[in-house]
């Protein structure tokens, strides 16, 4: 009986996605990450603006499947520059016809810059390096990364929230399957907001 009543509930939420949903969609706008982890979420603290990197986004779904790719420009201490992003693979459903959820997982970059943006390092969890040869080493060595949206559907607008967290270790490099799940234990996420248009 348990599993009669979750399977309605699951096709209570799926079906006016199937039914509703275009095939495809492109949506394009911008993105903002809280700097500071979960736990040091704060009212004040979200208030200012150097708590805050901002980027771009763009999404691309078709059917269920979604594609995202989003940036993040910050500033560092030194007066230096750190540009960073992440692309994700993953599932996007319509719940309701108001309320769009997905997740999605990739590998999640860095890169610092210095006043000038001379002198690029690659930004691993270990910390910045320049030990990495070229993009392909710094891809394969990128921390797998997973990114919840949680968005309103307001016309052609997409309006959110986001969540990203580490996984425990995995890399393509490392592709140990153990280290793959999320590292809630050891890392604490990042919140942020997003606000995208539809082009089609």
């Amino acid at each position: 009986m348990k599993r009669v009543v979750i399977l309605a509930i699951v096709l209570f939420f799926i079906l006016p996605s199937v039914l509703f949903a275009s095939i495809a969609s492109l949506n394009v706008g911008a993105t903002a990450q809280f700097k500071l982890a979960t736990g040091e979420v704060e009212a004040d603290r979200l208030s200012e603006l150097e708590n805050w990197d901002f980027g771009p986004e763009l999404r691309f779904r078709f059917l269920f499947a979604e594609v995202v790719a989003a940036g993040l420009y910050s500033g560092t201490e030194d007066d230096g520059h750190k540009i960073s992003g992440i692309l994700t693979g993953g599932v996007s459903l319509d719940v309701l016809g108001f309320l769009r959820v997905g997740l999605g997982m990739g590998p999640r970059m860095g890169v610092s810059f210095d006043k000038d943006f001379g002198n690029p390092q690659v930004i691993t969890p270990l910390g910045p390096t320049s030990t990495l040869e070229g993009f392909g080493d710094a891809f394969m060595n990128a921390p797998m990364t997973f990114r919840a949206t949680a968005d309103l559907k307001l016309g052609k607008f997409l309006m959110g929230l986001t969540y990203m967290i580490d996984s425990n270790g995995f890399t393509f490099s490392d592709a140990d399957y153990d280290k793959l799940l999320p590292d809630f234990e050891n890392t604490q996420g990042r919140v942020g907001v997003s606000l995208l248009y539809n082009l089609f």
